[in-house]
């Protein structure tokens, strides 16, 4: 099994922080949150990993080179990361994949039980979830009764809240039997000029072609999106240290 890491984002709400560097770079206790990842998948046995690179692509190369603690690394670039979303971003990556994936944004901070949550997960095309965070940046994740996924989104209808299961939290896993249907539905996307979707939403819309995505939920998750100032402080002065016991109590 390989890792797909999508760090081409601008970062443009973080800024002027982000000015120069890609969200993937900022460091929680002189880490970067891309070295969290790396260390985070080696430990699952993952050492071989795509990054998809796009705003000052050439600061995370010049940060890992080809290599870093053992993990293997390949690059990929996304030129075009300020006119499109997350899913072409995804699709640069098409070629350099010829197996299962664990796929993983890279401005996430999380506990390692976040991994092995979905490794461990029966199903093989499963989008991870943890409770709400209620920070008005959720992307909902509603199921059925079989934990397939029935809808998500940050806007979503009142009905369908009854549903609710969680959060994305932004880390997924999906199958070599799948990804060629998702590659497929991505390209009708960007044959119509919609470049802009998240890549969960053409996930979303590929299940709904008779390919089910499941939801697994990971309870009582440390987790955080770092978008913003009070993404960054909430990570620096709550989570980091919620994960760190947490890890340290495994241990």
């Amino acid at each position: 099994m390989k890792a797909v890491i999508l760090a081409a984002g601008m970062g443009i709400r973080l800024r002027p922080m982000t000015e120069h560097y890609p969200k993937g770079l900022i460091e929680i206790d002189g880490r970067t949150l891309l070295e969290c990842s790396l260390d985070a998948l080696k430990e699952i046995g993952i050492n071989d990993v795509i990054i998809v690179t796009g705003f000052y692509s050439s600061s995370i190369k010049k940060k890992f080179d080809g290599e870093y603690n053992g993990t293997k690394l390949k690059y990929i670039e996304n030129d075009m990361y300020s006119t499109t979303g997350s899913m072409y971003s995804f699709s640069k990556a098409k070629k350099l994949i010829n197996e299962d994936i664990l796929l993983l944004e890279s401005d996430l901070l999380y506990d390692k039980n976040a991994l092995k949550t979905l490794l461990n997960s029966e199903f093989r095309d499963v989008i991870l979830v943890a409770e709400l965070l209620n920070s008005g940046d959720d992307v909902y994740i509603c199921t059925n009764e079989r934990n397939e996924i029935t809808n998500l989104g940050k806007k979503i209808p009142e009905e369908d809240k009854k549903q609710v299961l969680g959060a994305l939290v932004g880390i997924s896993k999906y199958s070599k039997r799948f990804l060629p249907k998702l590659f497929k539905k991505a390209e009708q996307e960007f044959a119509n000029n919609e470049l802009n979707y998240h890549y969960e939403e053409t996930v979303f819309a590929t299940s709904k072609l008779g390919n089910p995505i499941y939801a697994e939920l990971c309870k009582g998750l440390n987790w955080i999106e770092i978008d913003n100032e009070n993404d960054l402080k909430r990570a620096k002065e709550d989570i980091y240290f919620k994960i760190k016991g947490s890890n340290n109590g495994a241990n």
